[in-house]
This record gives C-alpha cells, sequence and structure tokens, in this order.
C-alpha cells in the first residue's frame, strides 16, 4: 500500500513538474497581442490603478461585458510581478498546473493512473490546449471552473442512480460542489457557464432517464448557490453605477448570439474545423471513444457520457453564436482530449481494434500541419521578392518590417515531419502505446519550441511597430489615441500604462466624442495619434495633425495644444 501511495505522489510530482516546465517558460518573451490579451491585461492594470476592484474598467470606463475575477487573479500577479506580459499571463501557466493535476486525478480516480497519464499526455501534447495556459486570456480559468463542476455533476448523477440501487450517500455533497465551481465559472466570464451546464445537465438526465428521474431538487439548489455571488456582485455595483449595468451585460450577451461581434464571423462549421485542426493529435483519435466498451463500469460510462455530451453543447452553442472567436470552442479540449486518452487506453490496455483510417488522418492532419511549419519561415526568409505581388498596401507594409530570420526555423517542421512518420510506422507495426508517446510528446516538444522561436517574429510584423512608439511616450503627459486602426484597441492603453487624468471619464468627456476632442478641441497637452499609412491622407488633410513619420505601415502624428 506504501508503495502505491509513494508511486502515485510521484506521479502528482511528475505532472506537476511537467507543468511548470512547459507553461512558465518564455511567458514574457512576446508582448501581449490586442485585442483580447492586451484588453483583459489593461481591467486587471486599472484596477491597481484606480484601487476600485468590484468594477471591470477599460480606459477607466465602466467594462460590463465581463465579470471580475479573472482580473483579481492578473491583478494580483501585477501586485507581485509589475505591469508586464509575464505578470498578465502568469495566471494561467498556474490554472495550466492545476488543471494537469485535475485531469491526472480525475481520470486515475474513475479509471486508473495509466488514463490520468494518458490524459495529461493528451492535452499537453495537443497544439491549441498546449498553447492556451501561455496565453493572457480568460478562458483557461473558465474552463477549468466548467470541467471541474462537471466532475462534482457527474458524480452527484452517479450518486442519484447508486441510490435508487439501496447505495447511502451524502445527499448534496456534490450538489453543492457542483454549484460553487459554476459560481465561479459565472464570476469568471458570465451566465454562459450556466448554459453549458444547464444543457449538459439535460442531455445528461435524457440518457439517464430510465434509470433515474431529472433531479429538481438537486437542480434547484445548484441553480440558486450557481447564481447567487454574480448576482450578489451585480447589486453592489449597480447600487453604485451611473448606468443600467444589467441591461449592458444583457445587451452584449444577445449582440454575441445575434451579430458578428467585432467583425468576427465564419462559417457555421467553423468550430468544427478549429477543433479537428486545432486539437491534433487529440481532436482524431477522440473519433474511437464514441463505442461503447463492456469493460467500463457505470461511473466510467457516466463521464465518458459527460464528456461527449459537454463537446457536443460546446459545439452546438458556438455554431449557433454569430460571432466566431477560436477560443470560444476552448472548452471543448478538456472532454476532446479526455476521449482520445480514451481511446488510447482502450486501444493500448483492452480489446478495441486500430482502424486505418486513423492512421490516415493522423498521417494527412499532421503532415499538413508539418509542412506548415517547414513552408511558413521559408517564406517569410524570402519574403522581399514575395512583395511585389501583394495587392493590399498594409500587408505589404507591415511584411517589409525588417525581422531576422536565419533560414533554420524549417527544422522544427522538419523535425515534426520525421515524428509524424516515425509514429504512423509505430501504429503499423500495432506498437500503439509508443506511437501515442512519440506522437503526443513530439507534437508538445513542436509546440514548446515553436513559440519562442516564431511568435516574437510574428509579434514583429503585426505589432511590434506600434508598441515600440507607445513604450517612447510611457510616463509622458500627453494623450496617445489610436485612429480607425482594426484590432489595435488596447495595446497603447496598456503599454504607455495612462494614468486615469488623461481619459475621457475623468475628463468628463463622452467616449464617442472624445476622439474629435483631441483632433479639433482644446487640449491642454500634446496629443499622439497612430494610423495605417494608407488611411492617413484623410487625417494628414486636417491642419492640426502634424506628421512624425510613417514606418512598417502605419504613420504617426501630433497635435500639440495652442498657446495662449
Amino acid at each position: 500500500m506504501q508503495g502505491n501511495t509513494h508511486n502515485t505522489r510521484k506521479s502528482y510530482i511528475i505532472v506537476a513538474v511537467i507543468g511548470i516546465l512547459l507553461f512558465i517558460s518564455y511567458l514574457g518573451s512576446v508582448h501581449l497581442f490586442d485585442w483580447d490579451e492586451v484588453n483583459f491585461a489593461e481591467a486587471a492594470r486599472e484596477m491597481l490603478v484606480t484601487g476600485d476592484y468590484l468594477n471591470v474598467r477599460i480606459d477607466y470606463e465602466p467594462f460590463h461585458e465581463k465579470p471580475p475575477l479573472f482580473f483579481w487573479c492578473q491583478a494580483l500577479s501585477m501586485k507581485i510581478f509589475g505591469v508586464n506580459e509575464f505578470a498578465a499571463r502568469f495566471p494561467n501557466a498556474l490554472i495550466g498546473i492545476i488543471t494537469l493535476l485535475f485531469i491526472f486525478h480525475t481520470g486515475k480516480k474513475i479509471f486508473d493512473e495509466k488514463l490520468g497519464l494518458l490524459w495529461v499526455l493528451a492535452y499537453i501534447g495537443s497544439i491549441l490546449p498546449h498553447f492556451y495556459f501561455k496565453t493572457g486570456l480568460i478562458d483557461p480559468l473558465f474552463n477549468l471552473f466548467i470541467i471541474v463542476g462537471m466532475y462534482y455533476s457527474v458524480e452527484m448523477f452517479h450518486q442519484k442512480i447508486n441510490l435508487n440501487d439501496g447505495a447511502v450517500k451524502s445527499k448534496y455533497k456534490y450538489t453543492i460542489l457542483a454549484g460553487v465551481f459554476i459560481a465561479l465559472a459565472i464570476m469568471t466570464k458570465g451566465p454562459a457557464a450556466y448554459l453549458l451546464v444547464f444543457l449538459s445537465w439535460l442531455l445528461l438526465w435524457f440518457f439517464n432517464r430510465r434509470v433515474i428521474r431529472f433531479p429538481f431538487a438537486h437542480f434547484i439548489w445548484f441553480t440558486l448557490i450557481a447564481f447567487l455571488p454574480s448576482v450578489l456582485w451585480y447589486l453592489i455595483i449597480s447600487m453604485k453605477s451611473e448606468g443600467n449595468i444589467f441591461q449592458q451585460f444583457i445587451s452584449y450577451q444577445l449582440r454575441l448570439l445575434t451579430t458578428e461581434d467585432a467583425s468576427h464571423g465564419g462559417p457555421f462549421y467553423y468550430h468544427f474545423v478549429v477543433l479537428l485542426l486545432g486539437c491534433f493529435p487529440a481532436s482524431v483519435l477522440a473519433f474511437r471513444s464514441f463505442r461503447n466498451q463492456s469493460d467500463d463500469n457505470s461511473e466510467q460510462k457516466l463521464f465518458k457520457q459527460m464528456a461527449i455530451v459537454l463537446l457536443c453543447v460546446v459545439l452546438g452553442v458556438f455554431t449557433i453564436v454569430e460571432t466566431k472567436i477560436i477560443h470560444y470552442s476552448s472548452l471543448a479540449y478538456l472532454p476532446l482530449t479526455f476521449l482520445a486518452a480514451y481511446s488510447m487506453y482502450s486501444l493500448a490496455y483492452r480489446e478495441m481494434i486500430w482502424k486505418k483510417y486513423i492512421s490516415w488522418l493522423v498521417g494527412i492532419i499532421g503532415i499538413l500541419w508539418a509542412m506548415l511549419l517547414i513552408a511558413f519561415p521559408i517564406v517569410m526568409f524570402n519574403i522581399k521578392s514575395l512583395l511585389p505581388k501583394i495587392n493590399d498596401e498594409f500587408t505589404k507594409d507591415i511584411l517589409s518590417t525588417p525581422v531576422h530570420w536565419n533560414g533554420f526555423e524549417f527544422v522544427i517542421g522538419a523535425f515534426y515531419l520525421i515524428a509524424i512518420i516515425f509514429a504512423l510506422i509505430l501504429f503499423k507495426k500495432r506498437k500503439l502505446l509508443k506511437g501515442f508517446i512519440y506522437l503526443f510528446a513530439s507534437t508538445s516538444l513542436v509546440m514548446f519550441t515553436i513559440l519562442p522561436v516564431i511568435a516574437p517574429k510574428i509579434d514583429r510584423y503585426t505589432q511590434g511597430t506600434a508598441i515600440e512608439f507607445y513604450k517612447q511616450l510611457k510616463g509622458k503627459d500627453c494623450y496617445v489615441h489610436v485612429l480607425n486602426v482594426p484590432n489595435y484597441k488596447y495595446g497603447h492603453l496598456f503599454y504607455i500604462e495612462k494614468p486615469m487624468q488623461l481619459s475621457a471619464y475623468y475628463k468628463k468627456i463622452p467616449e464617442d466624442k472624445f476622439e474629435d476632442w483631441l483632433i479639433n478641441g482644446n487640449i491642454d497637452k500634446p496629443a499622439y495619434f497612430i494610423c495605417r499609412a494608407k488611411d492617413s491622407r484623410s487625417y494628414l488633410a486636417n491642419e492640426n495633425l502634424k506628421p512624425l513619420y510613417a514606418k512598417n505601415g502605419f504613420m504617426f502624428l501630433v497635435r500639440y495644444p495652442v498657446r495662449k
């Protein structure tokens, strides 16, 4: 018994160390990307500036689209590490480590240690799941709370089934725990958490309706607990707010459902493609999990059923939602990687038969990714010869940015190509477990390597010039404003560390009139502007604005106050 306990403890330590190495490395090596990463970091920074931790603000204007829990985490991190990229991303690195420990623990508890380790392998060895814990996005924390809430929901349903068989257990323990974690999810990202879990509960009950009745009492307790913290928070800030924040929040949620918010649209199959390609190789292995296995006990069947239900609910809801953003379906990473782990477990340790179509899909998608990783650096190394063929002026300008490519970055893709081929050879020889380890470990290594090698170069092309300009103005007594540059909405706020007294909110100028005031009004200090060079003609026609310089697709301008 002591030997097993020691080995299990060692496995937890190994999982934690893997998470530390993968997720904390290189966190601050790349600027925060506009717009979501900077948006969230700026909300946390403004909490520190104002000392107001109840209200979420962007440019010191009330921002009612998101609750505050994740921003509290980022604000605490910034208290410790300062206002920088590392601090903005550090909470998600910790969340990643906790997530790995949770999925290992859950897999071990419901199945055994082998499945727990395979689930960890599937998660760190799939492309987008690996990447998301190195960002400053809100979704990793939201997703963790949801999967923990769903785990306790499964335990509640399993308890109800056992009670029908005469078992006696704690009546509402799992319901309360499920409610607490979904309450935290709602405080992280809003009531979408409840919708996703509510639909999952309905489907989970529907598939088990022959053995249990719908747990109405549990559902009511769950609902009350889930909404209590957010309702209290909304009541408190509503009493202090100048407007109807609840109405604004609901309007925002409806806008996401019915319109392409921030020009983020896409076809109905958008998230299916994102998960198939972005969650490779887990997405391919998951196909084999949908068959029933006679070896599963009732709890294992119920947990797998939950994973399938949650995956379908996420895909269904965000297929309906008109706004298509890649991380909207990130909650699917957890059930999808579990299903992949379940397939690997059944193929390696049970009687499940390997199918050739899995090899074909691994080969096609894997080689596609490898060729992309080979081709992209080669193209960028020779970008000057391709510039005359690019028609869009802004794209041509930003691709003219001097970025150093040494010509050897394609080696990462070449390694991945060899790894995919080697994994396929192992599959052909029916050395499945070795093939799985090699496939997912090589994907994890490629993701770990490519982020510090490629991401800083992409950052330099896309926003490096703008952020360089912002940093020059940090701490100066001046206004900085972005003129109609899509997807560059929040970077200047964070990188100049804008003080409250330079905001429209402090000046009591309506936000939609602040730009006109900066250009044409009676300003009291210099105002600096950034726009795309191709859009600069109309701004240069205004005699109030003077050009500073043009660089890499951007035009930088200034307006000085009139001295009386």
